[in-house]
């Protein structure tokens, strides 16, 4: 029997293949060395602390029932270094939980270890909020974090899978992280991470390296601006005669009108020319003043 905080739980010895991993694990990375360290250590004195586990959901499929009938809830690195021991029962405390809980407690037992990169720690956040009806801010509520800090793990997913993976082989922090993630362009992003490690950059010198990234991209959009043009109106006249019919109705809409016009067109080989005549007044107006 074990002491646990709340009170007194029965330990069950369970064979080691009826136990599966959590699919909803949150850690992806088992340091082998420490595997096989803590093999050893298992052979020599046994379990300090039992797996728990739930009982996996009735499989609908007669060619599953021989799945494995537990699912681990938290001891997955335990069961692991059990195998490599050789080891065919494990100590577990069987617990009542459902899907969501059971990735809920999954992430608190991680949480409390301090054994998830902050990557995966992201992604098990986005997991639960994708599986639940949890908001962020009832996620953050349960987690005892504020909800920008839930909020700025989140945004650490929108870098590609391929700039989280070369930031973590840089050897950087979770601040390193969130401060190339301001750098707006892909390619200016990866270009700073890897100058950032060849410099051996600390977080606040990254944070200002962003910044200049994206001055001077900035400053490269406004040079490839082209130069603002006054607008000016391009007439192109394909057609000679619409020039011609617009002419003539010009110059009838000043014969309506009592003007005197007299029009002369020529046309030569290559051109044509034009001679106009109107009246500056009209005859009307001539005969009322001579009276």
């Amino acid at each position: 029997m074990f002491q646990t905080k709340k009170k007194t739980q029965k330990i069950y010895l369970l064979p080691i293949e009826e136990l599966a991993p959590n699919r909803m694990q949150p850690r992806k990375a088992f340091d082998e060395g420490e595997l096989l360290a803590l093999s050893e250590s298992l052979k020599q004195h046994g379990f300090l602390q039992p797996i728990t586990v739930r009982r996996t959901d009735p499989l609908p499929f007669p060619e599953d029932l021989q799945a494995p009938a537990f699912e681990i809830i938290a001891g997955e690195r335990r069961w692991r270094a059990a195998k490599l021991a050789n080891l065919e029962q494990v100590p577990c405390i069987i617990r009542k939980a459902d899907k969501e809980e059971s990735a809920y407690l999954a992430l608190i037992e991680n949480l409390q270890r301090k054994e998830l990169g902050y990557f995966e720690e992201a992604e098990a956040l986005r997991n639960l909020l994708l599986m639940t009806d949890y908001s962020q801010a009832k996620l953050a509520e349960k987690l005892s974090i504020s909800p920008s800090a839930l909020s700025n793990k989140l945004r650490l997913l929108s870098l590609p899978e391929g700039q989280r993976k070369l930031i973590l082989e840089q050897g950087f922090g979770e601040r390193h992280a969130r401060a190339f993630l301001k750098i707006r362009d892909d390619a200016a992003r990866r270009s700073a991470i890897l100058q950032a490690g060849k410099e051996g950059l600390t977080a606040k010198a990254a944070e200002a390296l962003a910044d200049s990234f994206n001055r001077e991209q900035t400053a490269f959009k406004q040079e490839e601006k082209p130069p603002v043009k006054k607008p000016h109106r391009v007439v192109l006249v394909k057609d000679l005669r619409f020039f011609f019919n617009t002419l003539e109705r010009s110059l009838s809409l000043l014969e309506e009108a009592g003007f005197s016009v007299e029009k002369q067109r020529t046309e030569t080989e290559n051109s044509y020319e034009i001679t106009l005549s109107v009246s500056k007044t009209k005859p009307s107006d001539t005969a009322k003043s001579g009276g």
